[in-house]
């Protein structure tokens, strides 16, 4: 407040002194600030500078996000049509061999003969299952049909507002449903959560991985692991 007094007395006396017009209005115009100020106050720093330091602090605080599988889901429903892939259907040209013991191993193995290119996909979930039909791919699964004798089909269609799922004979396109609860209860304790996929090209577990990030996150897949041909 002192320091404005003295400021006024010198335009005071520059005004008795014969200062020019100019330097008047000048002084008027820098006098107008300096009043704005005491009454407004200084800005809050705060609001226009963080100290470095802070922010470097705020940065240690905050969790990191990965932006990897960032957005990817899987869609409500998908269908594979298995009457245009002529590799798979040449897999259920003759009677499929069923072994409990053996099971889609002993399919894998067998198929041999009728198509060149197939893998077994072992620790699979059912959103594993849903990402290889939303990807093109029909993965084939053994189970049962209300306790009859075990079954090897390609799943070919699920859909999560009916909550069903759709599955597919490629050489005679004869098809069955069950729901999510039967189909998972049977494909858990038959297929102890494998599945064959069959494929125009060999496919290498990176190749599979990359399918599947595009509809689910890294660590609903990490535990898969592939055999293939």
């Amino acid at each position: 407040m002192k320091q404005h007094l003295t400021f006024l007395e010198e335009v005071r006396h520059a005004l008795l002194s014969g200062v020019s017009y100019s330097t008047v209005c000048v002084c008027v115009a820098v006098l107008v600030f300096a009043l704005l100020s005491i009454n407004c106050g200084t800005p809050p720093q705060s609001q226009y500078h963080v100290p470095e330091s802070a922010i470097t602090a705020a940065e240690k605080t905050m969790s990191p996000q990965s932006t990897q599988n960032s957005g990817v889901s899987l869609p409500e429903s998908a269908t594979v049509q298995v009457e245009k892939m002529a590799y798979l259907r040449n897999a259920f040209k003759g009677p499929v061999r069923v072994s409990s013991r053996g099971g889609l191993n002993d399919f894998h193995a067998s198929s041999r003969a009728q198509v060149q290119h197939s893998a077994v996909i072992s620790n699979c979930s059912f959103d594993v299952l849903k990402a290889f039909i939303a990807k093109g791919w029909a993965p084939i699964v053994m189970l049962e049909f209300q306790g009859r004798t075990p079954e090897i089909l390609p799943l070919t269609h699920y859909n999560e507002q009916l909550g069903e799922v759709l599955f597919e004979n490629p050489f005679n396109l004869n098809k069955r449903r069950l729901t999510y609860k039967d189909f998972e209860q049977s494909w858990s304790r038959i297929s102890r959560n494998k599945c064959v996929l069959i494929t125009p090209q060999r496919l290498t577990e990176m190749d599979i991985q990359k399918a599947l990030g595009s509809y689910l996150p890294t660590k609903a897949f990490q535990q898969i692991s592939v055999q293939s041909r």
